[in-house]
């Protein structure tokens, strides 16, 4: 029996291209009548999350919400008093910080990187098009440009976005895995080059969801997740029963239960839910 729906957000319940299906949003919506719990699951900062919980209508649930790939939760309407609430969040070393962004520079990689506080992000390059993407896409309004002096212990960091060619990128992410970090592949951007996202040791979306689950007292059996991308990966093979959007890569519908049979342009999720969940 399904006790709860989590949702990835890009590539699977919005398409960039044309938005929510209406037929997702009425698949929300019927979740909400049979008090089943959404809950967003994505690698986006609480920020830019925000509108899409209000155009699925669940922006004043009091539920968890997870956000930068497992490394943060928080709800927007704490206990029904419209409070934001953050739960937790998880952050890196800052010795591991600074040899990460060392690291970078030396290998001509570009890194936004999230700090604990949604107004701040960190950058080792001043100006380029990749920094100015970044602010614009995650709607932090200011930038630290990182230097051998920056000290991370005051505002520490909370997930790497980092850029660059795949001949460059080969070494900066040997030092990644030598460090067991959580290494994503990024979709924002196009694969021209290597992109990926940078999480602390043990972090992923499945890490966001037990917390909600234990929250909420439901066992990961009775969770049903949606998701497209090599970060949706450990939350599909968590959850009772992990879906891949027909739009998804193929090592995401290997790791799957089911494979929805519309995109998420076409409304895969609610078409999903209808069909074999509202049944």
């Amino acid at each position: 029996m399904i006790k709860m729906i989590a949702i990835d957000i890009d590539g699977t319940v919005l398409d960039h291209k044309t938005g929510i299906h209406q037929t997702t949003k009425d698949a929300i919506l019927k979740a909400k009548e049979l008090n089943i719990p959404v809950i967003i699951a994505t690698g986006r900062n609480l920020t830019t999350i925000h509108h899409i919980a209000k155009e699925l209508q669940i922006e004043n649930s009091s539920y968890p919400f997870v956000s930068q790939n497992g490394g943060q939760s928080f709800s927007f309407n704490h206990k029904n008093k419209g409070e934001l609430k953050i739960y937790y969040t998880v952050s890196f070393d800052t010795k591991l910080t600074k040899e990460l962004f060392d690291c970078a520079n030396e290998n001509k990689i570009r890194i936004f990187a999230y700090s604990e506080n949604e107004k701040y992000a960190y950058c080792n390059k001043k100006i380029s098009a990749f920094r100015t993407f970044m602010k614009f896409k995650t709607k932090r309004q200011k930038l630290i440009s990182y230097n051998k002096k920056t000290d991370f212990s005051k505002l520490k960091v909370s997930k790497f976005i980092c850029f660059g060619k795949a001949k460059h990128m080969d070494k900066f992410r040997e030092l990644a895995e030598k460090n067991n970090i959580s290494i994503f592949a990024f979709s924002y951007v196009s694969d021209a080059h290597a992109n990926i996202e940078l999480n602390p040791i043990g972090v992923d979306k499945a890490y966001g969801l037990k917390y909600v689950t234990e929250q909420l007292n439901i066992d990961a059996k009775d969770v049903i997740y949606f998701g497209d991308g090599e970060n949706d990966i450990a939350a599909i093979k968590w959850a009772g029963k992990g879906i891949a959007m027909k739009n998804a890569k193929d090592i995401v519908k290997e790791a799957a239960d089911d494979v929805t049979d519309l995109t998420a342009g076409e409304g895969g999720v609610g078409d999903y839910l209808f069909k074999n969940i509202f049944k």
